[in-house]
C-alpha cells in the first residue's frame, strides 16, 4: 500500500493549493462564535525507507466572537489568524502491514496558538485506489477558549479524507471534540461540535 499511497500523494496532493470557504461554529452553549477559512498547500514529500513524510502549510483567517444574549456578535474574543506549517510522517508497520504515524505543528505565526507542542497520532490509513483516508487521535490535551481570557483542556480526534472530483483535489476534515480531565486524562464528549471542513482545489 505504501507505494500506491505515495504515488497518489505525488499526483493528487503535493503541489496543490486548496481553499476552505467560511466555516461557522459555536462554543460554550452559544456564548462564542467562530468563523474560519483558509488556504492550504502541500509540499516537501519525502519517500523514506518505510514510509513517507510531507508538510501542510495553512494560511488561516479565524476569528472567535463573543455573542450577546440575542446571539449577536460583539467583540472579538480570539484572533487565530496566521500561517502555520504542519509536519506529517507515516511508516509501514511490518507487524500489521498498516501505515501509522503522527502530525504536529512545526511553526506558526498565530498569536497565542493552541497547537504548540500538540501531537496527533495517525492510524486507520486506507487507500482504495481513488480515496485516501485516515484517522487522527490527539495525545494529551490542548486549550480551547471559554471567554474572558480563560480556557479549558480539550482534545480533537478527526477523520481525514483526500479524493478527487472532476479532476480537482478535495480535502475533508471531520473533527470530534472531547473535554479532558487534566488529572486523569479521561475524555468526555463535548457539548460543542464542529462542522466538517471541506477544502477544494480551485
Amino acid at each position: 500500500m505504501k507505494d500506491k499511497v505515495i504515488q497518489f500523494m505525488k499526483e493528487c496532493v503535493i503541489g496543490k493549493t486548496l481553499q476552505t470557504d467560511d466555516v461557522v461554529y459555536q462554543l460554550e452553549n452559544g456564548k462564542l462564535e467562530g468563523v474560519y477559512n483558509d488556504e492550504m498547500m502541500f509540499s516537501d514529500l519525502v519517500d523514506t525507507e518505510n514510509g513517507f513524510k510531507f508538510h501542510m502549510t495553512t494560511v488561516t483567517r479565524e476569528l472567535v466572537y463573543n455573542l450577546d444574549e440575542s446571539g449577536v456578535r460583539t467583540a472579538v474574543a480570539r484572533d487565530y489568524t496566521g500561517t502555520s506549517v504542519f509536519g506529517y510522517e507515516l511508516a509501514m508497520r511490518r507487524s500489521t502491514g498498516q501505515l501509522t504515524g503522527y502530525m504536529h505543528c512545526v511553526s506558526t505565526t498565530v498569536q497565542h496558538p493552541t497547537m504548540e507542542a500538540v501531537v496527533c497520532g495517525i492510524f486507520g490509513v486506507n487507500f482504495d485506489g481513488k480515496e485516501l483516508e485516515w484517522q487522527e487521535k490527539q495525545l494529551l490535551y490542548r486549550d480551547s477558549p471559554i471567554g474572558e481570557g480563560t480556557y479549558k483542556p480539550v482534545a480533537f480526534d478527526s477523520k481525514v479524507r483526500f479524493y478527487q472530483d472532476k479532476g480537482k483535489t478535495i480535502f475533508e476534515y471531520l473533527p470530534t471534540l472531547w473535554e479532558v480531565d487534566p488529572a486523569t486524562l479521561v475524555k468526555r464528549l463535548s457539548n460543542d461540535s464542529y462542522p466538517t471542513y471541506i477544502s477544494r482545489e480551485r
